[in-house]
This record gives C-alpha cells, sequence and structure tokens, in this order.
C-alpha cells in the first residue's frame, strides 16, 4: 500500500494540532501571510516560494485564500515533503536551505512571493542572511518576502516578558496540553506506508542550531543589506512578528 491522500491529511492535521501546542496564533499567522501575498500581487496565479515548507500547512492556506496560486515547497524533510505531495500536490524542492545552490532546481521565472513560518530560526545567521539576499535576486520587482517567527528580543526583559504571556495565551487558548513535538515524531515513524521516508529521514542526519539568535533588529538588517526598498512587521504577539519586505 502507499501513503492516500486521506491518510496524509490526518497526519498534517494531527501535526498542527501538535504546533498549535506552541503557537496557538498559528492560524492567525498563516491568514496575515495569505492576505499579504493577495494583497501584493495582481495576479489570480501568483508564484509563491513556500521556503521550509514542511507538511505544506501554510502554501495550502495560501491556495485557499487564491485557489490558482502556484505554490512551490522547498524543504528537506522526506518525512513532511511526503505528507505534502500526496495531500495538496504541491510541486516541491527536496533541498537543504543551509546549501547555497539550494535555488539551483527552482524556475527561471521571477518569484511573486517568498514566504516561510516559524522555520529560518534552524539557520544560522550568516546562512538566513544569504538566504535573505537569494530571495531578493529570486522575487520579481516589486515581490514580496514575508517571514514570520519567533525572533530573539535585544534584552532579558522583553524574554521574560514574551515568556510570560505565552504561558498566559497557552492557558486561555487551551491548547497547553495537545501532543509534543517529539511524541508526534515518534508516532509518525512507526506509520508502515512512510517507512521509506523515515529510513530516508534517518540517513540525513542534520546538524541546525535549534536558534540562532538572530534579533528582530538583525533580521531588518539582513533584509535591507540584501536589497529589499522596505521591511517592516506587518503583525506581531511577544517575539513573533511576521516581517514583510518589498523587493
Amino acid at each position: 500500500m502507499s501513503l492516500t491522500p486521506t491518510l496524509a491529511r490526518t497526519w498534517i492535521d494531527r501535526w498542527d494540532r501538535q504546533q498549535e501546542g506552541y503557537l496557538p496564533d498559528r492560524e492567525i499567522m498563516f491568514a496575515v501571510i495569505a492576505d499579504a501575498v493577495a494583497a501584493n500581487t495582481d495576479r489570480a496565479d501568483p508564484l509563491v516560494l513556500d521556503v521550509a515548507c514542511g507538511p505544506g500547512s501554510l502554501g495550502a492556506r495560501i491556495r485557499e485564500r487564491l485557489p490558482q496560486a502556484r505554490v512551490i515547497g522547498i524543504d528537506a524533510d522526506p518525512v513532511l515533503l511526503e505528507l505534502a505531495r500526496t495531500a495538496y500536490g504541491f510541486d516541491l524542492v527536496d533541498r537543504n536551505l543551509a546549501d547555497p545552490a539550494w535555488t539551483a532546481d527552482l524556475p527561471a521565472e521571477p518569484i511573486d512571493a517568498f514566504v516561510s513560518t516559524t522555520a529560518l530560526h534552524w539557520l544560522g545567521a550568516d546562512q538566513l542572511a544569504a538566504l535573505y539576499a537569494q530571495s531578493a535576486k529570486l522575487l520579481r520587482p516589486g515581490g514580496v518576502l514575508l517571514n514570520g517567527d519567533d525572533m530573539v528580543a535585544e534584552t532579558t526583559d522583553i524574554d521574560q516578558l514574551h515568556a510570560a504571556i505565552g504561558t498566559r495565551q497557552l492557558e486561555r487558548e487551551g491548547v497547553g496540553d495537545r501532543e509534543g513535538w517529539v511524541d508526534w515524531w515518534s508516532a509518525i515513524t512507526a506509520e508502515p506506508e512512510l517507512a521509506t521516508a523515515v529510513a530516508e529521514r534517518d540517513n540525513r542526519r542534520w546538524e541546525h542550531p535549534e536558534d540562532n539568535g538572530v534579533t528582530y533588529e538583525q533580521h531588518l538588517k539582513f533584509l535591507r543589506a540584501a536589497g529589499f526598498r522596505s521591511a517592516e512587521p506587518i503583525w506581531q504577539y511577544g517575539r513573533r512578528r511576521i516581517i514583510a519586505a518589498v523587493n
């Protein structure tokens, strides 16, 4: 038997629920990014690059907002790529963003939007700066980069406030007892329809920081150095921000 779209979506739904245990406003972030993509194009079918796409949750929300959008997902996790491929039929590129050649398999046409959520903190600071520079070259003039992530503060005072309001938010939304990241991965590695992808994931053994320590101010500095003409936040809760950068 092979992985079916129904089974893939079951695992993605479970993924989304466990992610909300860390990010209770995750769906709001998706909606803001999708709305920003729609607002920044006059095309019904923009070309959208979903970077570190995971199982395709953000790309799927963008397609709900813009049904004709062409979404290309990039990731290096074979399990998550297989879920996205089977559930949504996206164009997918299997590349590690830490590799400077990650753009090699992309189409030659200019990209309308470069999007990512809660993933780019896995890149080192130099790698993130390089990725922003590459994205500026890939985007059409006027194209937009949208990165939603936890961006560390300059001071421990703000970090402490972020932790406090985050705890209260989890309590208020009633999601603090959701399945955890480790539990989800333990469960899916036992899924027989994903055995090949799981084995490949085990072979890859990535090395990456859990958090690159890049502050919000550094994100803006990197984006402006990359050549974006404007870069500012369009949404924020605590340290979590969505930064929009226009090419």
